[in-house]
């Protein structure tokens, strides 16, 4: 016997007719995802976001001293790409030199190689290249020397904004002077050379005959003339140690026994001659330069001193 239908249930359904459950979703109805396990949720949420997220940086803050000699504040990649730019600049400034001074090599070798033809011997040359590579050599000593300015000059101008503006006119000074010096240096090497190549070549025996190679010659000249304008530069060194700090003038004095004979050792590396002479030549100018450097270091801590004493006030 069939069971009766309640009509209470016909009135849930609405009078229509149950379907089946199937297990399927209805035809056009949105789809429902499977439900995430804890595992996976985890691995997605440490999974990074594709979307860039803009992080707000603090704003840095201008140091008003900068602002007052004009020093535009930097970060540290500015300040290097500024360094690059200076030493590439200064790089061709010194190729451009030296190629339009090997148009000249013949002048510029004939003199760098007058002190020692001027002794009546001649110099040689033992390869087939040598004669393109001498060329190139006395090229890129005249390059250096005519492109110092240009260095100094890329120098000052890097470190110029970190130089107080009242400061400023004394550095532009120092850095004429520092030119001036080197090249007194350079100078003084080219004239000490005659009487050292000729007490040097008094040393060769009467039986033997001197063959010196050219490009050993001119990376002799090129050494000591650069040590020479190297050394020149004390006084500028002592004037910035002593701006920082570092030396004092009594420093100085308490050790100028030393710096004496320091000097002279220099002066016997430089001209590798016993000529008592030759090195004199060398040796008494850099005493001089010492002696000008403890005045300068005097002359530096008085106006510290006064400028100390005008700020209490």
């Amino acid at each position: 016997m069939a069971d009766k239908k309640d009509p209470k249930d016909k009135k849930k359904t609405g009078g229509r007719k149950k379907k089946p459950n199937t297990g399927k979703a209805p035809a056009g109805a949105p789809r429902r995802g499977k439900k995430k396990s804890p595992v996976v949720e985890n691995a997605l949420a440490r999974v990074p976001s594709k979307l860039p997220v803009k992080i707000e940086e603090p704003e840095e803050e201008i140091d008003p001293e900068a602002l007052k000699r004009g020093d535009t504040p930097m970060s540290l990649i500015s300040h290097l790409d500024e360094f690059r730019s200076r030493i590439v600049f200064t790089l061709v400034s010194i190729l451009v030199i030296m190629l339009l001074s090997f148009f000249f090599s013949d002048e510029i070798l004939s003199f760098l190689t007058k002190p020692y033809t001027d002794t009546g011997l001649k110099l040689n040359v033992f390869n087939l290249i040598d004669g393109f590579l001498l060329r190139l050599k006395s090229s890129l000593i005249a390059a250096l020397l005519l492109g110092f300015p240009i260095i100094i000059f890329e120098i000052w101008k890097y470190i110029a904004p970190a130089i107080n503006k009242e400061e400023r006119g004394f550095a532009r000074g120092m850095i004429v002077v520092a030119v001036l010096l080197f090249y007194l240096g350079v100078s003084l090497t080219y004239l000490a050379l005659p009487m050292a190549i000729t007490a040097l070549l008094s040393f060769t025996p009467p039986d033997m005959v001197s063959m010196i190679s050219a490009s050993d010659y001119l990376s002799v000249i090129m050494l000591f003339s650069f040590a020479m304008g190297g050394i020149f530069e004390l006084p500028i060194v002592i004037l910035i140690l002593t701006k920082i700090g570092l030396v004092t003038p009594a420093f100085l004095v308490s050790k100028r026994k030393y710096a004496i004979v320091l000097v002279w050792i220099i002066a016997a590396i430089i001209t590798p001659t016993v000529d008592p002479l030759t090195q004199s030549m060398v040796a008494i100018p850099l005493m001089l330069l010492y002696e000008i450097s403890i005045i300068i270091s005097k002359v530096v801590v008085k106006k510290k001193i006064r400028r100390m004493q005008a700020e209490e006030r």
